[in-house]
């Protein structure tokens, strides 16, 4: 049995033991520090090894990730968080950020008695916007509302593309339509896009909720129009099928749907197209309602066709003689023609020659006296004859006169008055 190996002893018993050079063996071992790298762990690491880090390591990268976490919210970002816990003042919401946001009660809603208790609770995720990134007391300040308010308007763009039913409530009747809301933004839908049954009335919608779908939106002017004429949900595939079968140039019947000032809106089975006042006849047309009303079931003429926004530009006229093609052979510079005043502006009269062909009276020719009134010598409905001194086929322009006839008194002289070459 050997004896024990006294301390100061180790070098001696292991080159008496050991086979391999003194170089390997003779180098002591040393103690290590907690939170240093021993000399096994450095040799490992150079030779490419990765070392484990240290507790300030850790703590010092993860105070790195909190920090690039924070750098990646701004003020007037909009985020989802989820509510942790819903108070008396607020909502607490959890929104991966080093500390929590809070909506204040007058922040949560659109409407001032809508109570966040009521709406959401411990769990549910919510749009919001960061108004302020740190408060004074610690926490970030959110807005669910304005969140709301700004996702609506990209809403709004969206279904006026793609056409698609919207629900909004209606919150008044006023002349001429109903005022709605979504979502913070105010809308309008026309008396002549709401769906009435009966005897309904305008003030028996107030307060219900509408599927409509939103015909244009303009959000710098804050504007946007519904409409709640929708027999069926479209898709925007099923509607792009529908467009599928419409060509320029193709002829179409269908139903008038709206008259607005600037023109009429026409089903033309599914899709809406839009027939410009200018494009309904080659005569002047004060007002589409002179010509078209709802319901009416019209022959139209496809000049344009928008696949990406769904726009349908009609026009009626085409399908009609252009009557100013051969109107250089009916008219000449000089002749003197009978026609019907049909109206009057203050700078002048028109007067139909023939069917959707009309010229203009300046007030200038109208007498070879001062005239303050147009309506002073012609009225609509009034006969007169009048001399062409001017004919433009290529800009649809005829210039008549009364005053080059020589006649001084009224429409009513100058419709007796004899004809002068």
């Amino acid at each position: 049995m050997s004896e024990g190996t006294k301390i100061g002893e180790l070098r001696e018993s292991v080159d008496f033991n050991s086979t391999a050079p003194e170089s390997e063996v003779s180098t002591p071992l040393k103690s290590t520090k907690i939170g240093e790298l021993s000399e096994f762990e450095m040799a490992l690491m150079a030779e490419g090894a990765t070392a484990p880090r240290s507790t300030a390591a850790v703590e010092n990268s993860f105070e790195q990730e909190m920090e690039r976490m924070i750098l990646d919210y701004q003020d007037g970002d909009i985020i989802k968080g989820v509510v942790r816990r819903v108070e008396k003042s607020g909502v607490l919401v959890d929104i991966s950020h080093k500390s929590d946001g809070y909506i204040l009660n007058g922040e949560f809603g659109f409407d001032p008695e809508e109570s966040p208790a009521d709406t959401v609770k411990p769990g549910d995720e919510v749009n919001v916007m960061i108004l302020k990134l740190e408060s004074r007391e610690g926490y970030t300040v959110l807005s669910r509302r304005r969140a709301e308010y700004e996702l609506a308007w990209n809403t709004m763009n969206r279904f006026s593309k793609s056409k698609e039913l919207l629900s909004v409530k209606v919150v008044s009747k006023v002349e001429g339509g109903l005022v709605v809301s979504y979502n913070g933004i105010k809308g309008f839908i026309p008396a002549s896009q709401v769906i009435k049954e009966g005897d309904d009335s305008l003030d028996s919608f107030v307060g219900q909720v509408l599927e409509v779908v939103v015909i244009q939106v303009d959000r710098k002017r804050r504007k946007v129009i519904f409409s709640h004429k929708v027999k069926s949900r479209l898709s925007r595939e099923d509607t792009s099928k529908l467009f599928e079968g419409i060509e320029i140039g193709q002829t179409k019947v269908g139903k008038v749907t709206s008259i607005k000032d600037f023109g009429a809106f026409v089903d033309l089975g599914g899709v809406e197209g839009l027939v410009h006042i200018s494009e309904i006849s080659w005569s002047r047309v004060g007002h589409p309602s002179e010509v078209l009303k709802i319901g009416q079931e019209v022959s139209v003429f496809v000049l344009g066709v928008d696949r990406e926004n769904f726009k349908i530009s009609l026009g009626m006229k085409q399908l009609q003689s252009d009557p100013w093609v051969s109107v250089a052979e009916r008219y000449a510079v000089g002749q003197v023609v009978t026609g019907d005043v049909t109206r009057t502006v203050p700078f002048g009269a028109f007067v139909k020659l023939e069917e959707h062909l009309e010229g203009l009276i300046h007030i200038s020719e109208l007498s070879n006296h001062h005239v303050e009134k147009v309506q002073d010598v012609v009225k609509p409905g009034d006969s007169v004859k009048v001399k062409i001194i001017k004919l433009i086929p290529a800009e649809q322009r005829i210039g008549l006169s009364i005053k080059a006839l020589g006649k001084v008194e009224s429409a009513e002289s100058a419709t007796a008055s004899t004809t002068v070459d």
